[in-house]
């Protein structure tokens, strides 16, 4: 049965959410008449919002002080890079110690993904966890890198990026009277709410409506998970096949199980050695217990370490 994939929409940068609400919004005008008996009420109420959506976008566009928001905000960006550009190359320091200190450091900030791609809330609330990161737990990590610059500009950049908005939010006498954040939050709980019926429609094949709206929009949310949601996809939730005991052979072992993962919208995948993920072993030659660590790339980020027996057979 076609499900209908969802959307995690506080996650998508404001322009997005807006521009995918409007996919809908002309799905659902265009949906057959047994849909929309189905659905009753609820277009009418998802159109309802996505016009106070509309009207926030429009005073955005309008403010006098979106450049300089714009602005500041591709200035927090450089700060962000320029940091991770400093980490990644000290991964390849030949002093131990530095090395060890930029992995610490590189698996951190990478687990906070594509910060760039938030909306302005998502990125302040992740620069400001990464600082505090960086000037707490891994402060040690970022004295021995030498990020003192890196964050003190990082820091800068948030702070003028935050003041900008705060004067766009609080100190125009048009402003809608809604904010984004509850505005989103409106949409998102009418949208699954038209999603659960249109599912429980396909399941009991009630019309080839319901299947034929799944599939015109299914591919967009796809396409929208796989632009806006890296962060989501954590290696930490990956499910690898159990590896069975080991024979010792005097050689390092280096067994490789198949490795799934559950997708946002629920489908089960497959990930792919080289593409997803690399792997790493610990303790894979003499008898014992072994570690198999797999490292996301691309849409994955994080680590996921399983174990495994290795048995010395006696002659």
């Amino acid at each position: 049965m076609t499900k209908f994939k969802s959307v995690p929409f506080r996650y998508l940068p404001n322009s997005v959410h807006w521009d995918y609400c409007m996919t809908v919004s002309k799905a659902l005008a265009d949906a057959p008449p047994a849909l929309l008996a189905a659905l009753g009420t609820l277009p009418a109420e998802f159109d309802r919002w996505l016009e106070v959506e509309t009207a926030l976008m429009n005073w955005v566009a309008k403010s006098y002080l979106t450049e300089e928001i714009a602005t500041a905000a591709r200035r927090m960006n450089r700060a962000l890079v320029a940091l991770k550009a400093q980490v990644r190359s000290r991964r390849f320091s030949l002093a131990p110690d530095i090395a060890e200190a930029a992995y610490r450091v590189y698996i951190m900030l990478k687990n906070y993904g594509w910060v760039y791609l938030k909306s302005y809330g998502e990125r302040l609330g992740a620069t400001l966890a990464i600082l505090q990161q960086l000037n707490g737990a891994f402060a040690a990590d970022a004295a021995t890198l030498g990020l003192a610059a890196h964050t003190r500009e990082l820091q800068e950049a948030r702070e003028e990026f935050k003041r900008l908005l705060a004067l766009r939010d609080n100190g125009s006498l048009d402003k809608p009277e809604e904010n984004f954040k509850t505005v989103m939050r409106s949409i998102e709980k009418v949208y699954h709410r038209i999603t659960v019926m249109v599912d429980a429609g396909a399941a009991i094949n009630v019309s080839p409506a319901f299947e034929a709206f799944i599939n015109r929009l299914n591919p967009r949310i796809e396409s929208l998970h796989d632009r806006f949601h890296r962060v989501r996809r954590n290696m930490r939730l990956a499910q690898p096949e159990g590896i069975p005991p080991q024979v010792f052979t005097g050689q390092p072992l280096t067994p490789t199980p198949a490795v799934f993962y559950t997708a946002p919208h629920g489908e089960i995948l497959r990930l792919q050695l080289g593409r997803d993920y690399d792997v790493s072993y610990r303790n894979n030659t003499k008898p014992g217990t072994a570690q198999c660590t797999f490292r996301g790339k691309g849409l994955y980020a994080g680590n996921r370490t399983v174990t495994f027996v290795i048995l010395r057979v006696e002659d």
